[in-house]
């Protein structure tokens, strides 16, 4: 049951994004601030919930909700959070280790993959 609810809540979530994506991107709005939006609300909605009680919802639906509707809606929130996470157990600099890593790990990555790409694309 754990597994549909996530499955479900990430399928609401991914075709959530991309319709408000699509939305804000044919707006007056420069380039990428739908998917922009989308990630700063995605952080504001899984801080939010994820600070409620947990009493007031079942672990279903916590889960369905945070890892699979969220989770799919924004992966920057689940990022956050685990910068958070990090911060409150191990201070700072882990934290901000953990953050230059993620972003310039993932910049050269997408480099990587891009590159690779091209290069079988040249043949």
């Amino acid at each position: 049951m754990v597994y549909f609810v996530v499955g479900l809540g990430g399928t609401i979530g991914s075709i959530v994004r991309y319709f408000l994506d699509e939305l804000i991107s044919r707006t007056f709005l420069p380039p990428s601030s739908g998917i922009l939006l989308v990630n700063l609300s995605g952080c504001f909605m899984i801080g939010f919930f994820l600070s409620l009680n947990s009493e007031r919802f079942s672990p279903l639906v916590r889960i369905g909700f945070a890892t699979g509707f969220i989770g799919s809606f924004t992966t920057f929130s689940t990022f956050s959070v685990k910068v958070l996470e990090l911060f409150k157990n191990w201070g700072l600099q882990t934290s901000a280790i953990y953050t230059l890593l993620t972003i310039i790990g993932g910049y050269c990555f997408v480099h990587l993959g891009h590159s690779l790409a091209a290069k079988i694309e040249k043949g």
